[in-house]
């Protein structure tokens, strides 16, 4: 789901897919992704960023892909700043969270700026007050959200894009993935 103005953002409906499908400005909002504990039980990873530059299955526990890039779509990982060390985040090719050291590297980048909320009362999502509303779901463990945000250097471009994120457990096994559908409007 994504977040603007301390509102849960609500999906226009599906894509042709059947992934869920939100209206938003290129930059400005939050993304958010709850997790909780899968058929072992185990509790859910909470690392954004794990990379190994020689070995493109090491990945974080939090995995985020996006079929078309990110702001500028820098090769860099995990380049959020300060400036100017700040760029953007490159689409993923093989779409299926692993391959080669490009798609290991854009998933690093993108999942570097999620931070994990383990508790509900640090949750990023507010209420229409912007007090601390808690997890969405009241079963979630774990939270990750896009911190600060969306902004430029990130900014969707126009038109679909598809985000895809799954969450390992503490001993690396993967959750189903979830997809949902960024629409930015031409301008």
């Amino acid at each position: 789901m994504a977040r603007a103005d301390g509102r849960v953002v609500r999906s226009i409906g599906p894509d042709d897919r059947g992934y869920p499908t939100f209206l938003r400005p290129a930059s400005g909002f939050l993304i958010y992704l709850e997790a909780k504990p899968g058929v072992s039980r185990r509790d859910v990873g909470t690392v954004t960023f794990r990379s190994d530059p020689s070995d493109p299955s090491v990945l974080p526990d939090a995995q985020f892909e996006v079929s078309r890039p990110l702001g500028n779509g820098s090769t860099a990982v995990c380049d959020r700043g300060p400036p100017p060390n700040i760029g953007g985040v490159p689409a993923v090719n093989s779409q299926g969270f692993g391959g080669s050291q490009a798609d290991s590297n854009a998933i690093n980048d993108l999942s570097c700026r999620f931070d994990a909320r383990t508790a509900s009362g640090l949750a990023c999502t507010r209420d229409a007050f912007q007090q601390v509303e808690g997890f969405v779901s009241n079963d979630s463990t774990v939270q990750f959200c896009s911190s600060p945000g969306v902004g430029s250097e990130i900014a969707f471009p126009p038109g679909d894009t598809t985000v895809t994120a799954r969450v390992l457990d503490i001993v690396g096994q993967p959750g189903p993935p979830a997809s949902i559908v960024i629409r930015v409007l031409s301008q």
